[in-house]
């Protein structure tokens, strides 16, 4: 029997911060996790056309800001800043969530259930995460960037510390292992492998250029120039400027991690257009957890199992989706789940990436934003491609906007490459 939502919920209104570093990039300097979240929280609701005190309760993902801000409890922190106030002494319901970069899937999965439920009628949700800079609670005015040590370690606590840590079998070299894979299994050799690494960079860098909100938006091309290349495929090979980082991915292969906020305001749908012209509806969500190893290596079955229930609960099919927002941590994290969601055939997605089908101004749009190339917000992955898939779905993405205007739209969101999630969102016509 399908599972469905006893309860259809709509998303009325998104928000998100500029993303980048609160070391030092302008827009966001010196902010706190609080401070971040506020941005978007007031952003959010203001395009919902509410004010805070419809909100019912706060569900945050956040991923390590006890390890960047010596802060445990944003669930503590953050709904007074929101205007969940029930008195001055009284806030409403608010909690953290955590599960690596998935964590902010996860907390508007959970909200979209508690309104299901009946719990809430209209909640905020998202993500707020600093994975770049440290803030120390004896200086907390002073954030300087981390040590590359200290992101690592950080970042790295998502890990099985007992064998996959003291192992080295690390996200990074385990994604190494689906694209070698993926290679194997469909013959490509190793040039054909680095033609559709390239191509995903310029594909993602093309659509991100245009993304005013993106960390970097800047061009391939720009940055070929400027390092003397008139060629940028030459300067993508470049060992000096494009080094090998675990075989055979390179630097541009991976994540320009920043910091940032992005929230959704979600509710019942029987009342949702009472404060919005232009909801969305939340289709259908799916989850599930595996090993980042699995058997075949270029299919990973817990993505194949999210989406089976996405699908199911959302009653469309592959063929139905007109756009993706994905995280693409690094690049086989783009290749094998666009055809284990079915997006594209089996063996299919490497051509079309090649071909730049994947453009937001051609027939398969992956990534309009610019996805991790363009910026990386750990905690806040799932509730980012949100708001972009939103502002798609609306006919309000600006300079990339795709056209015709998608009608519905896949977003997907992983945990240390093991916990999938994937929500299926669709404009009412």
């Amino acid at each position: 029997m399908a599972k469905t939502l006893s309860r259809s919920v709509d998303i009325i209104g998104v928000g998100l911060t500029n993303q980048g570093f609160v070391s030092n990039t302008p827009e966001v300097k010196y902010m706190t996790s609080r401070e971040l979240w506020s941005w978007a929280a007031q952003e959010a609701v203001k395009d919902a056309s509410i004010t805070a005190k419809k909100l019912d309760a706060l569900f945050v993902g956040n991923m390590i800001s006890e390890l960047s801000e010596d802060q445990y409890h944003l669930g503590n922190l953050l709904p007074q800043s929101t205007g969940l106030t029930v008195s001055e002494e009284v806030w409403k319901p608010s909690v953290r969530i955590e599960g690596a970069c998935a964590s902010s899937s996860h907390a508007i999965r959970q909200a979209a259930f508690a309104i299901a439920a009946g719990v809430y009628d209209i909640v905020i949700a998202g993500g707020v995460e600093i994975n770049n800079c440290r803030i120390r609670s004896r200086d907390p005015g002073n954030p300087r960037k981390m040590t590359n040590e200290e992101r690592l370690q950080s970042i790295y606590c998502h890990y099985d510390q007992a064998w996959e840590v003291s192992q080295l079998s690390i996200q990074d070299m385990v994604l190494a292992q689906w694209l070698i894979a993926y290679a194997k299994h469909y013959r490509l050799d190793v040039e054909t492998m680095y033609d559709w690494l390239d191509a995903r960079i310029f594909s993602n860098a093309y659509n991100g250029h245009l993304n005013p909100k993106a960390y970097w938006n800047g061009t391939i091309e720009e940055l070929a120039l400027n390092a003397g290349f008139e060629d940028p495929v030459a300067f993508l090979r470049s060992p000096d400027h494009n080094p090998v980082t675990y075989w055979p991915l390179r630097l541009f292969d991976g994540p320009r991690r920043c910091d940032g906020a992005s929230a959704v305001v979600l509710c019942a749908s029987e009342i949702s257009e009472q404060f919005h012209k232009k909801p969305i509806r939340i289709l259908g969500t799916g989850n599930a957890h595996g090993r980042s190893f699995s058997e075949k290596m270029y299919s990973q079955p817990f993505i194949v199992e999210a989406a089976r229930q996405a699908y199911e609960m959302a009653g469309v099919g592959p063929g139905d989706i007109d756009i993706v927002e994905l995280y693409d941590f690094v690049a086989p994290e783009y290749l094998i789940p666009l055809e284990d969601f079915g997006y594209f055939e089996r063996g299919e997605a490497w051509q079309a990436v090649i071909h730049q089908r994947t453009r937001f101004d051609s027939d398969k749009p992956v990534n309009t934003s610019g996805g991790a190339a363009a910026s990386s917000v750990v905690g806040s992955v799932g509730a980012v491609e949100t708001y972009y898939l939103v502002k798609q779905l609306r006919g309000e993405a600006g300079a990339n906007q795709v056209v015709p205007t998608p009608e519905i739209g896949l977003m997907y969101d992983a945990g240390a490459a093991r916990d999938c999630i994937i929500n299926i969102y669709g404009r009412l016509v």
